[in-house]
């Protein structure tokens, strides 16, 4: 029996895992690989989709299925094999005509399969490929393949304020609209973030919810952070994920994020 049997930590990549070198730290990677050894189930949950995000997991020591697109889809990296997955309803192609022609500086990412599209693409755009090392085909939303995974919304952060005002007073029953950094919006499903996707993929694995734990940086990982037992922030977090009630605020990812939080999970656990 280990310390961790029955333990569920999840992670956040860009920003919690991987800090400003674009480097994942060795003393992170033999935190993760300690944890696992002791029963442990380390997960990573990212708003990046497959193809953005193989090559990235070949390199860490995952045992177990990812959470991609912001919890949208629960994926063996391995395999490319789907435990679940949520699209966006239909209507979506229309609601972004209607965002594109009421927004029109702000580009628009849409996901199906391990396809990219793009409508209206700008500066962040290229931002986001060179940080993802993918590519993109430019089309008009009705061109594109439907069913979309999600849809990246990506524009100056006061434009995208307005842009999350509008879907959110007009189309709050259909679509979740979180922000990922300040310049890039993530619209999935209703009920499909981060948050539910660490809960669905914690009863997959057959985790109980007062053992999971969650770290993230930003606005998208807050629903995540708020479904864990506890969940923890890297300094230079952005304010929701630092101030929320059950969150610890620990090391960056550049001095060691998830190692700082498995040392405060190991004096946890080893109390009990």
């Amino acid at each position: 029996m280990g310390m961790f049997d029955g333990v569920m930590l999840v992670s956040d990549y860009d920003g919690t895992l991987r800090g400003s070198s674009r480097v994942v730290l060795q003393r992170d990677i033999d935190a993760i690989r300690s944890f696992q050894q002791e029963g442990g189930t380390f997960l990573m949950c990212t708003g990046r989709c497959y193809s953005t995000f193989y090559q990235q997991a070949r390199d860490l020591p995952l045992h177990a299925p990812t959470l991609l697109s912001n919890g949208a889809t629960f994926c063996e990296m391995e395999t490319g094999k789907e435990l679940f997955h949520y699209d966006l309803p239909d209507r979506a192609v229309g609601d972004i005509r209607v965002l594109g022609d009421r927004f029109p500086g702000v580009a628009f990412e849409t996901y199906h399969g391990e396809e990219i599209y793009c409508w209206h693409p700008n500066g962040y755009t290229q931002w986001h490929m060179d940080l993802v090392k993918s590519a993109y085909t430019e089309c008009e939303p009705e061109e594109m393949p439907t069913p979309w995974l999600k849809v990246l919304l990506e524009g100056e952060k006061e434009t995208l304020i307005q842009v999350q005002e509008w879907v959110l007073s007009h189309w709050a029953a259909h679509y979740e609209c979180i922000f990922s950094n300040m310049n890039l919006m993530e619209l999935t499903a209703k009920g499909v973030h981060k948050g539910t996707g660490v809960l669905r993929a914690a009863e997959k694995l057959g985790i109980s919810p007062e053992h999971v734990y969650c770290a993230g940086d930003n606005d998208n990982d807050v629903p995540m952070l708020n479904a864990a037992a506890l969940g923890f922030a890297p300094e230079g977090s952005v304010v929701a994920a630092k101030n929320l009630p059950n969150v610890q605020v620990v090391r960056d990812a550049d001095h060691g994020c998830i190692e700082s939080v498995i040392e405060f999970l190991t004096e946890r656990y080893q109390s009990k």
